[in-house]
C-alpha cells in the first residue's frame, strides 16, 4: 500500500502498527538560493501528502527585517485522528472495512520550511515539524514516516544535482528568531 492509498492533507492516515519514532527536523546546507531550497523542500513534502498553507509568511518576515524565507505545510486533522469505535467497523456495509481499523488518522502536524543565505554562496534550509495540541496523542507521531521519506527525497535530489553540502537531523530547535522555532510558529501562524 503506497502513500497515495493513505490519503493526504486533512484525510491522511498511517498504519497503526507502523513503528513510531519521534518527529525530527532537518538542517541542510545547500548550494542554491533560499527560494529554490524552500521550493525543493515543499515539493517533496507535498509529494508525501502534506498540504501547503497560504499564509503570506514572506511578506511578514520582510516587514520584520528577517533574513529568512518561509513556507508552512500541514497534515492531519484533530477530529479524524481519534479512533472510531470497534462496533462501528463491524457493522459497516462490508467486512473489508474492518481492515481500516489498522489505519489511524494523523493528528494535526505543521512543518515549517525556512531558508536563509549563508556565507560562501550557500543556503541554510531548516525543515521542522510541530505537533498540534489537538487530536489523539497516539496519532501525534503519524507524520514521522512521511517526514523521513521527504527528508530522504530532499537529500537524494540535492545530492544528485550537486547542491548538497551537509545534512543534520534536529531533535529540537532554539527560539532564536528562526521562523521554524515554536515561538515564531505561534507568533506568525497562531499554531498551538
Amino acid at each position: 500500500m503506497g502513500i497515495s492509498d493513505l490519503g493526504a492533507g486533512r484525510n491522511a492516515r498511517f498504519h497503526y502498527f507502523e513503528r513510531h519514532k519521534l518527529l525530527r527536523g532537518g538542517l541542510l546546507v545547500l548550494r542554491c538560493s533560499p527560494a529554490d531550497a524552500v521550493t525543493l523542500a515543499v515539493a517533496h513534502l507535498v509529494a508525501e501528502g502534506f498540504t501547503a498553507r497560504e499564509d503570506n509568511l514572506n511578506a511578514r518576515l520582510r516587514e520584520s527585517g528577517s533574513p529568512w524565507l518561509a513556507q508552512a505545510v500541514e497534515i492531519g486533522d484533530a477530529k479524524g485522528s481519534w479512533a472510531t469505535g470497534f462496533l462501528t467497523d463491524l457493522i459497516e456495509d462490508t467486512p473489508l472495512v474492518f481492515l481500516n481499523r489498522f489505519q489511524r488518522g494523523i493528528a494535526p502536524t505543521l512543518v515549517m520550511v525556512t531558508a536563509r543565505v549563508l556565507p560562501e554562496n550557500t543556503t541554510e534550509l531548516v525543515v521542522f515539524p510541530h505537533m498540534g495540541s489537538t487530536g489523539d496523542p497516539s496519532g501525534a507521531r503519524g507524520a514521522a514516516g512521511r517526514l523521513r521519506a521527504a527528508y530522504a527525497a530532499i537529500e537524494a535530489a540535492s545530492s544528485t544535482d550537486g547542491t548538497m553540502v551537509s545534512y543534520e537531523s534536529l531533535r529540537g530547535i532554539r527560539n532564536d528568531g528562526s521562523p521554524a522555532s515554536q515561538q515564531m510558529v505561534r507568533e506568525l501562524l497562531g499554531w498551538r
